[in-house]
């Protein structure tokens, strides 16, 4: 874990929330929450001395958390339960909220807001979730979004490829990084590499953006002081930048790897595959297909159009099955799949039928991986449960 750089708007919210029962810090992946919640404990211990601070892992169930707290007493001292990248499945019609992946965790969390005496909760997460009666509506919440242009040149500082560029390169990385620490540390290695030009990079980066319908990258960032509606515009806005261009990142960060992917998918699945797509009848270029999808799915994000979203994801899922790039379907799909069931939608059958055979024809283990891209850890076996059942009950009407 990197030296804590920024965040210092978020540390003094989180700090002013601490009378609360507990604290939820969720966002995307790579976005800081763990380091951010690393800062915070030794401040929250301070306030509280002689307490104990019990921690368990994301994947952690009912009786984990109990072995892991100790002998059933009541609690006097100050007690601190921290639960890192906490595993959570999407869940139908609660408004854009996960659920926990072990029910009796859900219940025993639950009890342990509800219950007096000199207990806390900390939560990191990918999604805000909910918990049984809705005794989630008792935590503090922070979705924790991109860096500050400040706080991404402190960042910036400690990083040696973008160290040295000047303050107005410094921001532009910053603006098309869509703030996102992790996106700047991909951005930095990938310039670290021999012959790769900050100028050049910065550019063909800027055009995939405009490409997909995002001509000006810094546009999120001047809504992020505005309003509650309007700030919730600038974090999605910022989080389709990032997942655009870190998509580019790493792939060029990876492209030394041999890629074991089963393109015959894609060939065998003809013209019937894409007219399953159902637009642009007269295009018959996959490029121009990709782009006009991504086009639309960042109008979507930046007004808020979750629904089109999931149209969106998943058409850009069938293109890069259609055109062989298998891992990439998988992200995409799953990403429309966590959509889907947010907004309560009846298309997730959809997308665990294309999961279902994205998984058999990558094999259990490169499907994870590709899978992992967007989903924490913890929340892939509860992915491969729903595509069991999924099976299950197929192979059932057949029969």
């Amino acid at each position: 874990m990197g030296e804590f750089v920024g965040r210092h708007a978020e540390l003094r919210g989180l700090l002013g929330d601490a009378c609360r029962p507990g604290l939820v810090i969720h966002g995307m992946a790579g976005i800081g929450k763990s380091r951010l919640l690393a800062e915070l404990l030794p401040l929250l211990e301070r306030e509280r001395p002689g307490g104990r601070t019990v921690r368990v892992p994301g994947s952690a169930t009912a009786a984990d958390v109990v072995i892991a707290l100790g002998e059933r007493r009541p609690v006097t001292e100050p007690i601190m339960l921290v639960i890192d990248n906490f595993a959570t499945v999407p869940r139908a019609g609660a408004g854009g909220r996960s659920e926990p992946v072990d029910a009796g965790l859900a219940g025993f969390l639950t009890a342990w807001v509800r219950e007096p005496g000199p207990r806390r909760l900390l939560i990191t997460s990918r999604y805000p979730f909910a918990l049984p009666g809705d005794a989630h509506r008792t935590l503090a919440e922070l979705h924790l979004g991109p860096l500050t242009a400040a706080d991404a040149r402190l960042l910036m500082k400690s990083l040696p490829a973008l160290a040295v560029l000047g303050a107005a390169e410094q921001t532009r990385a910053w603006a098309f990084c869509g703030g996102h620490p992790g996106t700047l540390h991909d951005l930095d290695a990938l310039l670290g590499r021999d012959g790769v030009a900050f100028t050049e990079l910065a550019e063909r980066l800027e055009g995939v953006l405009a490409a997909n319908g995002i001509g000006d990258p810094g546009r999120w960032a001047a809504s992020l002081d505005s309003g509650q509606d309007e700030a919730a515009a600038g974090r999605t806005l910022a989080e389709a930048v990032t997942t655009i261009v870190d998509e580019v990142l790493v792939r060029e960060l990876l492209e030394a790897r041999d890629e074991a992917v089963d393109e015959r998918l894609g060939e065998r699945a003809g013209l019937a595959g894409w007219e399953r797509l159902g637009l642009l009848d007269d295009e018959d270029d996959p490029a121009a297909v990709e782009r006009h999808l991504r086009q639309a799915l960042a109008l979507d994000a930046e007004h808020g159009n979750r629904a089109g979203m999931a149209t969106g994801l998943h058409r850009l899922g069938l293109v890069c099955t259609l055109t062989g790039r298998l891992p990439a379907a998988v992200a995409l799909h799953c990403r429309a799949l966590a959509t889907e069931l947010a907004l309560g939608t009846p298309e997730g059958p959809l997308e665990l039928a294309d999961l279902s055979r994205l998984r058999a024809a990558l094999g259990g283990e490169a499907f994870r991986r590709a899978a992992a891209e967007v989903l924490p850890e913890e929340s892939l076996n509860g992915l491969d449960r729903m595509l069991d059942n999924f099976v299950t009950a197929a192979e059932s009407r057949l029969n």
